[in-house]
């Protein structure tokens, strides 16, 4: 298995356990903590020489490959149309953050501000430190992405939206999706990977189900 195969599948794990963390929160109010962490890694390593450096290696993202394989792999039961919208529109809403100058900088800026801010190891200890980031997550996402034309809508139960700590967490959960799209295309991702090269993606996923790897 190449490096470059590797890197696209554990991107793409990244984006898809972020949306499932969307998901959850928008739909139950909640979601898994540890695959919300997982995710939100991507945000705090931003200089590294592979996807799976910045993720550290395939683990943190289990839950994203096995989504992936669900989505992709034709003889899955368990399609999630909301899921593959959301993919769709956040990889379209990845080339407009790319196509727009300003936006494109005020992101990347405030990306190594909250990298360089939070990057010391304890964030996850401590949850007044952890709850922090996750606001300054936020509100970068609002001041950035949120301002370009075509955003992203989030469905599900009203009572949980209109929490301001889900509505964070949501927002937060939207730019590490964000970061794992720019990782995608990084490692030689396109759309059309989905339509001549789902086999590869799918045996990529596959090996790191069976081999998960740390870095």
């Amino acid at each position: 298995m190449n490096q470059s195969s590797i890197d696209q599948a554990i991107a793409l794990a990244g984006l898809a356990q972020s949306i499932r963390v969307v998901q959850n929160i928008a739909w139950k109010g909640e979601t898994n903590e540890t695959d919300f962490k997982g995710v939100l890694s991507s945000i705090l390593t931003i200089h590294s020489e592979s996807a799976a450096a910045v993720y550290g290696g395939s683990f943190e993202v289990s839950t994203g490959l096995r989504i992936i394989k669900q989505q992709l792999d034709i003889s899955s039961q368990k399609k999630d149309p909301e899921f593959i919208n959301l993919a769709i529109n956040l990889l379209t809403l990845h080339k407009q953050v790319m196509a727009n100058i300003p936006t494109m900088d005020r992101l990347m800026h405030g990306i190594e501000e909250i990298s360089c801010h939070y990057n010391d190891g304890e964030i996850y200890q401590n949850e007044d430190l952890y709850n922090s980031f996750v606001n300054d997550c936020s509100a970068l996402y609002s001041r950035s992405i949120s301002k370009l034309p075509n955003r992203i809508q989030v469905k599900g139960e009203p009572k949980y939206l209109e929490k301001e700590k889900n509505q964070r967490k949501v927002r937060a959960a939207l730019l590490c999706a964000i970061r794992s799209a720019f990782l995608w295309r990084q490692s030689g991702g396109s759309r059309w990977h989905f339509l001549f090269k789902k086999k590869m993606i799918l045996d990529s996923v596959n090996y790191l189900i069976n081999n998960p790897i740390r870095k």
